[in-house]
Parts: structure tokens; C-alpha cells; sequence
């Protein structure tokens, strides 16, 4: 019988993990075999650890976007068959990626339709996003990821009041009459459980793909500064981790307000003997998000994983993140170790097929 694959799509921030996450495990529950398959630019994902650690089968694409990459999500598929044997499988493509319907859909459906069953494409979409100061290639590469959707989901709305999320739906509706629309928090679970529903008993239509300006594609990804980083710190006295984890988020989102690079996602996973953090930030004045907070039991180490997407050349964002963990030391005498430091801009996205 073919795997039901269900991809979602949508800007960095939006939500996709923490969507997929919950969705797994409400899946699970109903007993579905359920597997996650994950995807960056780079390496040692905060996504791909949570998946793990929450006992979520996972793997994970690296080096480039589901499109770029069709050979290794291929491949990634075949892994989660082999350890997990999945009913599902969820599928998050990179927060910068576009073009979905072409390079992706279109391919899994022309040559791999008796493995797989598509769900309808799901773009999500943050109600809080502002991306006014980016640059206008970036606000066109979050148009053609809403613009190719099957099913959007407009996400955080309980952060917005409801003439705020009346008068967004609106819009969308207007903007995007051919996508179905439902209002959700993947946060605190509302909205989950109706869209489970339409991508377990629907299938994708197979829509037209989009016409994309690659240049303007390839300008946007540029854009971004990506960094992918994992370390340790220890420390002779014990220290509050949650402290050590609010000052690093905060002090990297003031330092980059400072140089005037634009947020667009921050999120770390840091884990003790004690237990585990998880947080995020999604915009240069937004408050942390904490998806996982267990107590603060201090500790004398932490081993973090920390991912940063920020409108900022390498250089700078190398710089300022290196400098960040210098200076948020628990004292004087502790140490910090990277075990694994790339920092980068996507390069031109180059699909293995585009099929229109």
C-alpha cells in the first residue's frame, strides 16, 4: 500500500516543525506508524535532535532543499522504510525554499506515484511575520511559497485579536482563492486535528506550478546568512541553564538589531543530565518562544545545538555568534567548545527535475 507523504512548506519561523512535532505524536496516538524527514542547507538541525528525542523515526536531508536535493530525499525516504516502515511520513522542506509543485510534487508523483500518496501541498504561514525590513527579493520568495499552496495555514493567531485574524483571513482568501484556509496555533494545538483530517482523506489535485524568476529565487536564498552550530560549555560552578539559554537568544537578537540585520529564525536546543530547552525567536522584537522548558536544575555543562537565519552576510553573523558565546560565559573560568561551526549563504537553487 503507498505512504501517505505529507509536505509542509512555508517561511522560516512559520511553524513547521512545531506543527509536525505535534501532529506526529497525535498520529502516533491513533496508531499510525509514523516517520519525520527533515531538511537544511546545512547540518545538526534543532529540528532533526527533537524529532530523535521524542522517539519520532527521522532523518534528515543536508547540503541543499528537498528540489535541489531529489536524490538524497529519495534516499531519506527509503531510510525511514527501512527503520520504521511508515504509514506517514512528514516532510518539511527548507524555510527558504520555493517551487515545490515543480521540482517535488510533480517528481514523486511521475516516477515514484506507487510509493507514494500526495496530500495536498500545506504552506504555513506566520500571522505575525513582518518582513518589511528585508530586502524585496525576500518578500517575494514568501508570495510564491503562499502563492503554491493547496491548503494554507495561518498560523500564531493566538497572538493576534480576532478583528486581526478575521481581517488576515480575509485577505488570504481574496489573495489566494484557489487554497483552502484554516486558522491555527501550532503552539498550543488548535486547528491541528481539522487539518489532519483533510491531509490523511485528500489527495493533491497536482495544481499548476508556478512561474518563477529564479534570479529573484536565487537573490532571496543569498539573502540570508545561515549558520548551524554545536557545542559544548562547562563550567566549575553550577549555573542556570534557562539564564544561560534567555541571555544567549537575547543577546544574539540585540546584536543583530544593532548591525541592522533583519531575524528571521533563532531557535536552540540545549540539553544537561537534568533535562532539556528549547528556544526560539522569530522576529529582531519578538519575546522568546519556548517550545520545551524542563526545571532549572543547575548544572556545571550543556551541550547546545543552535540555529541561526538572519538577513546578514556570513562574515558578520559568524562574528557576532562566536562572540555571543564569549560573552555569555556563567563565569570567568568556564569553557566553551564548538564541535561542529558552518556558517554560509545558500547558493542558487538548481532543481534535480522541474516539471511544469
Amino acid at each position: 500500500m503507498p505512504t501517505r507523504l505529507i509536505i509542509v512548506g512555508g517561511f522560516l519561523g512559520a511553524g513547521k516543525t512545531t506543527l509536525l512535532l505535534n501532529a506526529a505524536q497525535r498520529l502516533i496516538a491513533r496508531g499510525y506508524r509514523v516517520g519525520l524527514i527533515t531538511n537544511d542547507q546545512g547540518e545538526d538541525l534543532v529540528d532533526t535532535a527533537l524529532g530523535k528525542q521524542a522517539s519520532i523515526p527521522v532523518t534528515e536531508v543536508a547540503g541543499g532543499c528537498f528540489c535541489c536535493r531529489f536524490p538524497d530525499l529519495l534516499a531519506g525516504l527509503q531510510r525511514l522504510h527501512e527503520v520504521a516502515d511508515p504509514e506517514i511520513i512528514l516532510a518539511e522542506p527548507v524555510g527558504s525554499c520555493t517551487d515545490l509543485i515543480a521540482t517535488v510534487l510533480r517528481p514523486l508523483l511521475h516516477f515514484h506515484g506507487d510509493h507514494y500518496q500526495l496530500a495536498p501541498l500545506t504552506v504555513v504561514l506566520d500571522s505575525t511575520r513582518n518582513l518589511t525590513t528585508f530586502p524585496p527579493n525576500v518578500h517575494y520568495l514568501h508570495q510564491q511559497q503562499v502563492a503554491e499552496a493547496e491548503l494554507i495555514l495561518l498560523n500564531k493567531t493566538d497572538l493576534l485579536t480576532p478583528d486581526q485574524g478575521a481581517a488576515q483571513m480575509a485577505t488570504l482568501q481574496a489573495d489566494h482563492p484557489h487554497a483552502r484556509l484554516l486558522v491555527m496555533s501550532a503552539h498550543n494545538g488548535d486547528g491541528i486535528e481539522p487539518w489532519l483530517e483533510i491531509v490523511l482523506g485528500q489527495a493533491s489535485r497536482n495544481p499548476a506550478a508556478l512561474l518563477i524568476d529564479y534570479e529573484r529565487y536565487a537573490e532571496a536564498e543569498a539573502a540570508l546568512g545561515w549558520l548551524n552550530a554545536k557545542g559544548l560549555v562547562r563550567a566549575d560552578v553550577p549555573f542556570s541553564t534557562h539564564d544561560w539559554t534567555t541571555n544567549l537568544i537575547n543577546t544574539l537578537a540585540q546584536s543583530f538589531a544593532n548591525a541592522a540585520a533583519p531575524i528571521a529564525h533563532i531557535k536552540t536546543l540545549v540539553t544537561t543530565a537534568q533535562g532539556k530547552l528549547k528556544a526560539s525567536i522569530t522576529q529582531t522584537d519578538a519575546p522568546i518562544t519556548w517550545d520545551l522548558q524542563t526545571d532549572d536544575v543547575p548544572s556545571d555543562r550543556l551541550q547546545f545545538i543552535l540555529n541561526v537565519r538572519v538577513n546578514a552576510a556570513p562574515a558578520l553573523l559568524e562574528q557576532i555568534v562566536v562572540q555571543t558565546i564569549a560573552v555569555i560565559k556563567p563565569d570567568p573560568g568556564s569553557r566553551y567548545y564548538f564541535e561542529h561551526f558552518e556558517c554560509f549563504s545558500p547558493l542558487p537553487p538548481k532543481p534535480s527535475y522541474r516539471l511544469i
